[in-house]
């Protein structure tokens, strides 16, 4: 085909995949994204790439599943942006925190935090504790080497910290 006829066909199928999904498109980026401006510019990034596969003369098959995983990847890629600018602090906030006990006698110890965590946790969980904020394996690496989906991974880590986070919470108080 030549080069107006790949556009003409390209901006043909774009115009059929908007119409049939950018109402769901954007319904599951702001699923998860709970904002409409990310969610907006998510879509927006979503179906730039689907229409720049589709003028590179790409076939792709099924355009939904294609512009979902899409916008999952872009939705991925918002959250990796918003951790990393949450785990960013300057070193006025760090003067200013408060420390919880100041005769170092008083704190516990990396052991000590140690103990507590595996008495709190199974076998499963403490190892996918150590994995991930141990050994800092990402929860790709994780679930591979645990048989586990990275969904699986996800949510037993969420429920882990907010287990661990009730028990420390107790012993700061």
């Amino acid at each position: 085909m030549s080069d107006n006829a790949t556009k003409q066909e390209a901006t043909r199928l774009f115009n059929i995949a908007y119409e049939e999904s950018y109402t769901s498109i954007y319904k599951f980026c702001l699923s998860k994204l709970k904002n409409t401006h990310l969610a907006e510019d998510c879509v927006q990034e979503t179906f730039l790439v689907f229409y720049n596969k589709l003028l590179t003369g790409e076939e792709i098959s099924y355009s939904k599943a294609f512009l979902l995983k899409t916008a999952n990847n872009f939705i991925l890629k918002k959250f990796s942006e918003v951790k990393k600018s949450y785990n960013t602090i300057s070193i006025d906030e760090v003067i200013n925190i408060p420390t919880q006990n100041e005769d170092i006698d008083d704190r516990l110890t990396f052991e000590q935090y140690s103990k507590q965590i595996s008495a709190a946790l199974s076998d499963k969980d403490a190892e996918l504790f150590s994995m991930r904020y141990i050994e800092e394996l990402k929860i790709d690496m994780i679930a591979e080497r645990c048989g586990m989906s990275i969904t699986a991974v996800t949510t037993r880590l969420s429920r882990i910290r907010k287990k661990l986070q009730k028990l420390f919470e107790n012993d700061l108080r």
